[in-house]
């Protein structure tokens, strides 16, 4: 290892130490602080991911571990017990918030990648905040979510969508790789069911998956090899490892209920170090100087603006739900904060070339000043709100 490239880790690590720290004094999310940390590592390192493979490993291992945490947290079981009233509804919510999204992508001719903007959703800020405010218990808090998890699946499908037709166009080759990818997950979801099913007969053997605290770590290790699997079996199927790692995530959660420790142990890993890498390594791909352009600016905030206003417009139909219409308010706020979701769409359309620089610039800032005042507001309005 270089001088260099050493001094980089270094700071990197110190970096990913102290952020927290400093955000939590400045009502930041730890990742829009770690996103800045990197942007403004990126005056002094000039090229740093080329120059540095380590800095660039340790952020996409971080990465993957990311979305592999991020399926291994949705709570099949929460979706289920779902009423079929609200189902239904939660349904017409999603195709409203679709079908707007791909209208204001063709009324104003955006860039077609802005639709999945539009579009995501997912529960990385949301879950904290929900706990925050002591909503997770609370039946609003569980609905909200069983939507926000649903919104994540949803939004990771239509990435790969995106990305597989981005790749083939539409054509006979684009669908039959899909059908490919359906079937393998197909396959794995029964493959995985059948083993639960022997391990239900064998009580001893769940423990090699979930057992942690022993000197061998075996369920850390189980993880790790069941996220990689999926990793490199996406990989081999033409698709980012990180929608692989997701998907993992998801079938594991969907096998194994009582999951709660080895969740614990892999974010406590996570978000201890590799997490947080990732987010700085996002910054180093910027450069600061281009977040105080003007027209930058207004985008990310005409985008952030309108993310809120598509998720209100699908909000309206819990109004024939159980939800109380103050309760219905909180909706829009608790969906527009994706903030991981839209760093995963900016950095996968920048590494794939959907997108030029300037638009993964401009989605990246829509993501941190989302996850900036769409919380802030929340939080406010929570206090303002009798929730039962």
């Amino acid at each position: 290892m270089e001088h260099s490239e050493a001094l980089a880790l270094l700071v990197i690590s110190i970096g990913a130490f102290i952020i927290p720290f400093i955000s939590e004094r400045i009502f930041l999310p730890s990742a829009v602080g770690e996103i800045f940390f990197g942007l403004i590592l990126g005056i002094f390192f000039k090229n740093a991911l080329s120059e540095f493979p380590i800095v660039k490993f340790l952020g996409e291992f971080g990465f993957i571990l990311l979305m592999y945490l991020a399926g291994l947290e949705i709570d099949i079981a929460k979706i289920k017990r779902v009423t079929k009233k609200e189902k239904f509804l939660i349904s017409i919510l999603f195709i409203t918030v679709i079908l707007a999204s791909f209208s204001i992508v063709f009324y104003f001719q955006q860039p077609a990648i802005y639709s999945l903007v539009y579009i995501a959703m997912a529960i990385g800020i949301l879950y904290p905040l929900l706990k925050d405010t002591g909503l997770l218990n609370k039946d609003i808090g569980q609905k909200i979510l069983v939507i926000g998890g649903v919104g994540e699946i949803i939004s990771l499908l239509l990435i790969t969508a995106f990305t597989v037709y981005f790749k083939y166009g539409f054509s006979s080759k684009a669908i039959l790789h899909i059908f490919e990818i359906y079937l393998f997950f197909l396959v794995a979801y029964f493959l995985l069911k059948i083993f639960s099913l022997y391990m239900w007969w064998n009580p001893s053997l769940v423990q090699t998956f979930l057992k942690t605290g022993d000197v061998t770590e075996t369920g850390i290790r189980a993880n790790f090899a069941h996220m990689f699997i999926f990793v490199s079996l996406a990989s081999l199927l033409g698709l980012e490892s990180i929608i692989g790692a997701f998907f993992g995530g998801l079938l594991f959660s969907m096998v194994f209920k009582e999951r709660g420790e080895i969740v614990e142990k892999l974010s406590a890993f996570g978000y201890g170090f590799l997490i947080p890498i990732f987010f700085i390594e996002v910054g180093l791909r910027f450069d600061i100087t281009d977040f105080f352009d003007k027209q930058i600016f207004l985008s990310a905030l005409f985008l952030s603006f309108v993310i809120l206003m598509i998720k209100g417009l699908g909000s309206l139909f819990l109004l024939f739900s159980d939800f109380k219409i103050s309760e219905v308010f909180l909706v829009p706020f608790a969906l527009s904060m994706p903030l991981t979701l839209l760093v995963v769409i900016a950095t996968i359309g920048l590494e794939t070339g959907i997108i030029e620089k300037r638009e993964a610039t401009i989605i990246l800032l829509t993501a941190i000043i989302s996850a900036l005042i769409y919380p802030w507001i929340f939080k406010v309005m929570v206090k303002k709100v009798n929730i039962e």
